[in-house]
């Protein structure tokens, strides 16, 4: 499974019921800008993954291979780092675009399918090999939006930039049975076209109706359909090293323990026919179509990006596409979202309880004028900055102690804070979800100090 904290109970109660453990390495980073770092790893928690029990596995989830933006090497030397450590055979990354060279999505995005973009993946896919130090498996990645007639098919195309680059594929079924379910493609189109000696990593998941589409939510258990197409797709995969499953922490906190249980005997049943298949059938040798009327890589990517972050559908020159749009916009700004409710808890608890039906659209508001920072202290920091216009003093105050708690962790140094007046009654009232009200003078002065290993001290580092 993809580790995450909220399995930990879990492996408690089963300590040998995974050979697997999968872990993206990029959530224990801290980085003091997204693109240029330099990026701090925690290094407690790669202790405590190590720790565990089974094989381990690192899937990088920051350096997408799909576009234009080239990998970094201080992000990679730092991949390097912990796969060295844990001894993982190969490294995978999504074969997706997550914005341009210097503008992230928020949310990962479909590549362009032409034989242009199949090199620039391409060679993305080797510079990350060399900067990491081993083998690379690209994941097959989830897209909304439907195929445009100046691309090649999904599985042409995957097939073409696997050769090109001679990697492997981590074939992720949930996102291809999303992409079955929502229309995108031919499931038996791409499984002709898919070179399957090349696949050495399956991921499976649940999803979720949301907007009229299946969604990619890793939100429970397996379908029983998925189940059944997973089956027959694994007889045929005959270098499959790992199979695994994945789930949010938010949807793994609420699943019962018997549902944990029923998925890995599916796991294991599913892996027992792994490579089995008794047929001599290989898929067909497709060439890609040379199909004309294609945007450049970078257009297609700019023109995502601005019509993403900014739920903008205009940006993106296909109206057809207007609710796959919207929907990508909505589950950027919920992860957006997601990442402030964890770095600012008292501020955005505050916020919801002052605004209450307006709180959606201040935030909306803050998301249409900065971008996506990708790190979630970052986010914080940015919308600590947008709200600085904001005259509650109160919103200030909490702002500023959640902001310190973050820079304890980031450089292990105490953190002095002014808050309004006497924070305690404040801090009771949103434990209650009441609103409080702001304290009287005189100010305090808080020094808030760390209770832990700092980032800067203690975990290794590459600038870039």
């Amino acid at each position: 499974m993809i580790f995450s904290p909220a399995l930990r109970p879990f492996l408690e109660r089963r300590p040998d019921a995974l050979d697997v453990l999968e872990i993206e390495p990029q959530t224990l980073w801290l980085a003091d800008d997204a693109f240029t770092g330099p990026f701090y790893e925690f290094g407690p928690g790669i202790d405590l993954f190590q720790a565990l029990p089974g094989h381990k596995l690192v899937h990088s989830v920051s350096l997408p291979l799909g576009g234009t933006r080239v990998p970094d090497p201080a992000q990679c030397a730092l991949i390097r780092a912990t796969a060295d450590r844990l001894a993982s055979p190969w490294v995978s990354e999504h074969l997706s675009v997550g914005g341009t060279p210097h503008q992230a999505s928020g949310f990962f995005l479909p590549p362009l399918q032409t034989e242009a973009s199949a090199e620039v993946a391409a060679a993305n896919i080797r510079a990350f090999a060399g900067l990491v130090g081993r083998p690379v498996a690209v994941e097959t990645g989830v897209a909304y939006l439907a195929r445009k007639p100046f691309e090649m098919t999904d599985g042409v195309w995957l097939a073409e930039v696997a050769a090109r680059a001679d990697c492997g594929i981590l074939l992720d079924l949930h996102n291809l049975y999303c992409n079955a379910r929502n229309g995108r493609l031919d499931l038996d189109d791409f499984l002709r076209a898919l070179p399957r000696e090349r696949v050495w990593e399956v991921h499976l998941a649940g999803g979720m109706e949301m907007d009229g589409f299946w969604l990619d939510s890793h939100s429970g258990p397996i379908p029983p359909d998925l189940k059944a197409m997973a089956r027959e797709v694994l007889t045929d995969l005959p270098n499959l090293g790992a199979l695994n499953f994945e789930i949010y922490d938010s949807f793994l906190e609420r699943t019962e323990e018997r549902v944990l249980d029923d998925t890995v005997e599916d796991l294991r049943s599913l892996w027992a026919v792994a490579g089995r298949s008794t047929s001599d059938a290989r898929p067909r040798d497709l060439a890609p179509a040379l199909l004309a009327g294609a945007p450049s890589p970078a257009l297609w990517e700019a023109a995502l990006t601005e019509a993403i972050w900014k739920a903008d559908p205009e940006a993106h020159p296909h109206p057809e596409d207007k609710a796959a749009l919207a929907l990508y916009a909505r589950l950027a700004r919920s992860f957006r979202g997601s990442m402030l409710a964890r770095t600012l808890p008292r501020a955005i608890r505050y916020l919801i309880l002052r605004e209450r039906a307006a709180v959606e659209a201040l935030l909306d508001t803050f998301y249409s004028a900065v971008s996506a920072r990708l790190y979630a202290p970052l986010e914080a920091e940015a919308f600590a900055a947008w709200a600085a216009t904001d005259p509650d003093r109160l919103l200030q105050g909490l702002l500023d102690y959640d902001l310190a708690l973050l820079r304890t962790l980031r450089n292990g140094k105490p953190q002095i804070v002014r808050f309004p007046g006497n924070p305690g009654p404040v801090f009771e009232a949103l434990a209650d979800r009441r609103l409080p009200i702001c304290p009287p003078p005189p100010e305090w002065e808080l020094e808030i100090l760390p209770d832990g290993p700092a980032l800067a001290s203690g975990a290794p580092s590459v600038a870039a």
